[in-house]
């Protein structure tokens, strides 16, 4: 088909831009928002990955401090040697609120909660630790890190320990968090004398949670622990018996010594 010669020139030449260079260009604002959709995934992929890095340096320069403690500790000659070395053992709150803080820079990342969870349970005393923990609560209550911080508020002076637990237990959705929140709570009541409502979160634990790994063992192995201390090695309670052999190998029982006043001395070397 010919075409004329004005329409033709309209065709070839747009405001004095021919029009291969005009379908170019068409094409690239067409397509701009995805190329900048994925630059700005490839910038957050980054931040994301110097955020971790930070976070590993972080762990990995407080247990090189930790080892070369210990290193150094090891190869001491003398108690006053020992001595200025405890003094100067690497405490976790050199570096808990580094981590604090990284979090809080970075509260959207998935290592926020790596951080924090890191605060508590390393940093089981002070200021930074409740501060890490509130945060957790309120910003990461569903994370599947949340196990390793119940574990550590049986233990912990947090301020909220067992309010903490409590809101583990009945908000994050995964088995193990629930199980070790309410395995901790139990620790909790049996330090405060609340035998009842320990020994029943205890029953609770080997019911719902008997599979779920602690320290040592499942939660089952350290409910049934609790339980047995707590009905047969309570004070009051007649001392199960004991089998063993005196500094003479000797073999005794301390049922041969009932009704005589009997000092045990609990020991090991770990």
């Amino acid at each position: 088909m010919k075409v004329p010669t004005s329409k033709r020139r309209a065709f070839v030449s747009m405001s004095g831009t021919p029009f291969g260079m005009v379908t170019l260009l068409s094409t690239l604002l067409l397509s701009a928002p995805v190329i900048l959709a994925e630059a700005a995934g490839k910038a957050v992929d980054t931040a994301s990955a110097s955020s971790a890095d930070e976070y590993h340096a972080l762990v990995k320069e407080y247990d090189a401090a930790r080892q070369g403690f210990s290193k150094a500790y090891g190869a001491a000659k003398t108690d006053e040697e020992r001595q200025k070395l405890i003094e100067n053992y690497p405490q976790p709150r050199s570096w808990s609120r580094r981590l604090l803080d990284l979090a809080r820079k970075n509260p959207k990342d998935p290592v926020a909660a790596d951080a924090l969870a890191w605060v508590v349970t390393n940093d089981r005393y002070g200021e930074v630790m409740n501060e890490a923990l509130e945060i957790l609560l309120r910003d990461h209550i569903e994370s599947e890190k949340l196990g390793a911080v119940a574990q550590a508020l049986a233990y912990s002076d947090a301020k909220q320990a067992e309010t903490a637990l409590q809101t583990m237990l009945q908000k994050n959705p995964h088995h193990e968090v629930q199980g070790q929140a309410l395995f901790a709570l139990g620790l909790i009541d049996k330090s405060r004398r609340k035998d009842s409502d320990a020994e029943k979160r205890f029953e609770q634990v080997l019911e719902k949670f008997a599979d779920i790994q602690g320290f040592r063992g499942t939660l089952a192995d350290a409910a049934r622990g609790q339980l047995y201390e707590m009905r047969n090695l309570a004070i009051g309670k007649v001392a199960p018996d004991i089998e063993g052999q005196d500094l003479d190998a000797k073999s005794f029982k301390l049922s041969d010594y009932r009704g005589k006043i009997v000092v045990i001395d609990f020991w090991g070397d770990w």
